[in-house]
């Protein structure tokens, strides 16, 4: 008897990891040389003005089709950045960009272990079973909206004055990275979850010991922590933008109790931060132009009598985000696919199967 076994086409996920992601705003494009596929160059050039990114990458998930929890700041993020001139971020403008950013690397990496294309069907199924899905993560909520102040107050606030966009954006990534610095070093984290309420270990260290050469060699190992985290699903009750009556909401729906690593948000950042500010240091000017930001209706400017607008639906979190559209997204993948195919010669121009895939595309 031949048994045939059939490739499984998923990324590894773990049942326990809640999954939280959210999005910051980057300085620089995507380092195209670090790429060696082509065809991974041709979509990175088409977000290549987009600097909106997604932390954790959680392309896992998408490609799945499997859900995960959006991170939701409690308020609006505004910041006063003149006199009688305010700031403030469009949420469905800045998830709708940052959709974008993690669909198109969703798109590259699955391509990349799989060779097989991102599908519609997985994306919409994926956010079906996330947009309705709430956590209480605190902590990372005011960082997040820390780090999207920081670059309001900095780079955006130099574009709007013409002032130096390098200064502005080493002060931005000094922000950042001052941030996580602090986090990782006070190795502490508030969990917030119908049981109890208090701080956890972000990561716990431990002596290793090895030899090498004949001599015996301590080093400080750094182990990542699970920490507790109570998920809501308001597919029911819905989101309402009023803090203190979604908190009341709350407490009628049982959570699903599961976790999630919150070093990794703050270890990636810091990752990326200190590698900009290598890169600002070396001379490279190659600064993303805030005004994409602007042009894209993603940073809203506003006078200060009109702050009081901050307080409708417009701007906050707590909501499913119908708006946001992933057709077009997909539809410009295939696009962009189907044009460096052409180029390259591997399908001819009058194909219209905009989802072919050849494997020698490298």
């Amino acid at each position: 008897m031949v048994i045939i076994i059939k490739p499984v086409h998923k990324f590894k996920i773990y049942k326990f990891d809640a999954a939280p992601f959210f999005f910051y705003i980057e300085i620089f494009p995507p380092d195209l040389s670090a790429f060696e596929m082509e065809r991974t160059v041709a979509l990175l050039k088409e977000i290549n003005s987009n600097p909106i990114m997604p932390l954790p990458m959680r392309v896992d998930r998408v490609f799945n089709g499997e859900k995960s929890v959006l991170i939701r700041p409690r308020d609006p993020i505004s910041f006063s950045i003149m006199d009688d001139l305010s700031a403030t971020i469009n949420p469905n403008a800045f998830l709708q960009y940052g959709m974008e950013k993690l669909l198109y690397f969703t798109e590259i990496r699955a391509f990349e272990k799989f060779i097989i294309p991102l599908k519609i069907e997985k994306v919409k199924k994926w956010w079906e079973s996330t947009k309705f899905l709430y956590a209480k993560l605190l902590r990372l909520e005011e960082d997040f909206s820390a780090f999207l102040r920081a670059y309001i107050s900095t780079v955006l606030k130099a574009k709007l004055n013409n002032e130096d966009l390098i200064s502005a954006s080493t002060n931005y990534c000094n922000l950042v990275k001052d941030i996580c610095e602090k986090r990782l070093k006070d190795n502490s984290i508030l969990i917030e979850t119908i049981r109890k309420e208090t701080n956890v270990k972000l990561y716990k260290q431990k002596i290793a010991k090895y030899r090498e050469r004949m001599k015996k060699i301590e080093r400080v190992e750094y182990h990542p922590e699970l920490v507790d985290l109570d998920v809501f699903n308001l597919s029911e009750v819905g989101f309402i933008s009023d803090i203190d009556k979604q908190n009341s909401l709350l407490n009628e729906i049982k959570p699903k109790e599961i976790k999630y690593i919150p070093l990794l948000f703050y270890d990636d950042l810091l990752e990326c931060m200190l590698q900009n500010l290598k890169r600002l240091d070396e001379g490279n000017e190659d600064i993303l132009d805030p005004s994409f930001l602007l042009d894209k209706k993603i940073i809203a400017l506003q006078k200060a009598k009109e702050l009081e607008s901050l307080k409708s639906q417009e701007f906050s979190w707590f909501n499913a985000f119908e708006e946001l559209n992933f057709e077009p997204i997909i539809q410009s993948i295939k696009t962009t696919l189907l044009d460096y195919y052409k180029a390259k010669g591997y399908i001819d121009k009058n194909t219209l199967n905009s989802s072919s895939s050849p494997s020698s595309s490298k």
